[in-house]
């Protein structure tokens, strides 16, 4: 069976956010024409590691809820 990443929201998410990163990390290296547009770009790029930081929270939380539904469910199962 063949899955597309559409089937996997989390991972089509993360990737996004490392080819975003990516591309700024480009940018951030790359010679600006301004200063103005040189911190725009040192902006959207921190903003963007702070999205990825808070998305790994996010998706660690709803993994061990979870797991913990999980646990639950097998406990109450061999009851």
């Amino acid at each position: 069976m063949k899955h597309s990443f559409k089937s996997y929201p989390t991972l089509e998410c993360s990737l996004a956010l490392a080819k975003c990163e990516g591309n700024l990390k480009f940018l951030a290296s790359a010679n600006m024409a301004s200063i103005t547009q040189g911190d725009a770009v040192l902006h959207a790029l921190h903003a963007l590691q702070q999205a990825r930081k808070e998305f790994a929270k996010v998706t660690k939380e709803v993994a061990d809820l979870r797991d913990g539904l999980i646990q639950s469910n097998k406990s109450l199962i061999t009851l």
